[in-house]
């Protein structure tokens, strides 16, 4: 269990990083192509590659957020409810956030299944599937954020 606890723990670092690179590069893509085309040369991929760059960090960065209990929160009614209250109403929450999260992985693998032959503009060769899969992947690893809080929730006492 330590094993995986610790395989676990590397691979929250490496997602951290990966999310943190690719939001870099694509802010540097963006201002790159900009500088590019004021002084006349502009590169037709660099929006699209930074698009596809973008999608990914987005999604990534919403499993750190989600680890980290970073997430948008209106605590409003927490605050009035008790403690067993309030757990109950967190497992509630997680509850439905793992529905939705189910959700997003099938109909986000069926949309990347269906995008397969569609391609990027600037870019003809690379396909769209790799932007629609950027959903239902970090979906899987919020799921499994989700399923761990979970756990840690009912350990409480």
């Amino acid at each position: 269990m330590k094993r995986i606890a610790k395989a676990y723990e590397k691979f929250c670092s490496i997602e951290l990083a990966v999310g943190a690179v690719l939001l870099l590069t694509t802010v540097g893509m963006l201002t790159l192509a900009a500088i590019l085309r004021t002084i006349g040369f502009p590169i037709n991929w660099g929006l699209d590659l930074a698009l596809l760059m973008f999608t990914w960090s987005v999604y990534i960065g919403a499993d750190t957020a989600l680890r980290d209990d970073k997430m948008v929160n209106v605590d409003l009614f927490q605050q009035f409810l008790g403690p067993k209250a309030k757990r109950i109403l967190q497992l509630c929450i997680y509850c439905i956030l793992l529905v939705f999260l189910g959700l997003m992985v099938y109909y986000g693998f069926k949309l990347a299944y269906t995008s397969r032959n569609r391609t990027f503009q600037g870019i003809p060769f690379l396909s769209y599937t790799w932007a629609t899969l950027s959903i239902p992947i970090p979906s899987v690893f919020m799921m499994i954020t989700t399923i761990l809080k979970i756990r840690a929730l009912l350990k409480q006492k």
